[in-house]
């Protein structure tokens, strides 16, 4: 066996040893905290403190974080026992054995190991390098306001929709521009999606994300009081809507999927299907992503696929976390001229200087031809409005000339 052979194989005990670790130490704290909020519930606190405390205060909002924190907490642990119990389901035919332990660990291990890994690799660089830009930032980025609003119940929906414009824009670059994508890519290279999959943020994304929305927040006059509401709904549905299958089999949630960004718009993000590639920016309201034409609902006939579109061993941290930069730092070391090296960090990803084939745009347009019928979104519908409207407009001005003449 050679020498970077023996390493790699060392190297992958060494990750299979820190992620027994890291889900035991998360997986216990999650049970216990979710034990104790329980008990601390039936006793008359807990959840129905969190709930009607506010009402008494008069901050709704928090009713409505109550109730997402809670059903957040209870799908963590209901999907990783679903889990359990559909491998050992499974291996029902196998008598216990070293054989069917490691099969059980092989399976939790692809899908946890990359999320809880990230999660704890995340808490410690917070510790130590990474800073919450986001709020050493804005005491600067308010002087840039052109205006400020007042804090009436309108103005709250103005703020939460600039909110999600600001959202809709960093995401939609981090899918757009190569070098933002490296820094956005961990989050979807999971297999399958999951409430864990929330955790998982490359450390450097924060800054990128933050210049962004600071920019447009504050030029367009949000207060900066108003984000820590925000910011917690955001926060809380965020992490909600990444419920998978084993949750919320369907997603939709009925008629609020009209309303909200529901799981089912949250998996045809995460997917890498033609059809599912860059869609759904949007976290809570899918406003500017139905006005912008980004908006793209589940179809039945088209099952999910989930990850990025490049082979990946998602059990390996190294390249499933770094592994876009490194990929980026060798097109740019060996493009040819200046132009071009620039070229590979601000073009989508998949673009090169002899073709744009593989780009997300180019692969959904070539199965939009060959699939019409399945490429009709909201831009098309305000479009073809505008044209009937012109078109109507013309005609009566046409008449109304036959008139006068």
């Amino acid at each position: 066996m050679t020498f970077a052979k023996t390493t790699l194989r060392r190297w992958k005990y060494l990750e299979n040893l820190v992620f027994i670790f890291v889900f035991g130490y998360i997986f216990y704290y999650l049970i216990t905290g979710f034990s104790q909020y329980s008990w601390a519930t039936f006793s008359g606190k807990g959840f129905i403190y969190d709930f009607t405390n506010p009402i008494h205060t008069k901050e709704f909002y928090k009713c409505f974080l109550s109730v997402i924190g809670l059903l957040t907490s209870f799908y963590y642990l209901w999907e990783i026992g679903k889990l359990f119990i559909e491998v050992l389901k499974k291996e029902k035919n196998i008598k216990w054995s070293r054989t069917r332990l490691f099969n059980v660990f092989k399976e939790v291990r692809h899908r946890y190991q990359p999320t809880f890994l990230s999660s704890y690799f995340g808490e410690l660089l917070t510790k130590l390098i990474v800073l919450d830009v986001f709020w050493i930032l804005l005491p600067y980025f308010q002087k840039i306001s052109l205006f400020t609003i007042n804090f009436e119940w309108y103005s709250w929906i103005y703020a939460y929709l600039i909110w999600e414009l600001s959202m809709w824009t960093w995401h939609y670059g981090a899918h757009k521009i190569r070098l933002f994508w490296c820094l956005h890519s961990p989050h979807h290279a999971p297999e399958e999606l999951n409430m864990t999959v929330a955790w998982v943020h490359f450390f450097a994304e924060g800054y990128y994300s933050a210049a962004v929305q600071l920019v447009i927040l504050m030029f367009l006059g949000v207060q900066p009081a108003m984000l820590l509401v925000i910011m917690s709904i955001e926060t809380m549905w965020g992490t909600f809507i990444h419920a998978g299958e084993r949750s919320f089999k369907d997603g939709r949630f009925g008629i609020m999927q009209k309303i909200l960004i529901t799981p089912s718009h949250h998996r045809v993000h995460h997917a890498k299907n033609p059809l599912y590639m860059d869609r759904n920016f949007c976290s809570f309201l899918p406003f500017w992503d139905w006005l912008f034409g980004t908006l793209q609902p589940q179809k039945k006939e088209i099952k999910i696929e989930y990850g990025i579109t490049r082979k990946m061993d998602v059990t390996n941290f190294v390249d499933f976390y770094f592994g876009e930069c490194f990929l980026l730092y060798k097109d740019v070391r060996n493009a040819k001229g200046l132009k071009n090296k620039i070229l590979f960090m601000v073009k989508p990803p998949g673009w090169s200087p002899e073709s744009v084939e593989h780009t997300a745009a180019t692969v959904r347009a070539n199965f939009i031809k060959e699939n019409p019928e399945l490429g009709y979104t909201s831009k098309d519908f305000l479009l073809n409005k505008i044209r009937k409207r012109r078109i109507v407009s013309v005609e009566d001005h046409m008449i109304e000339n036959v008139k006068t003449v």
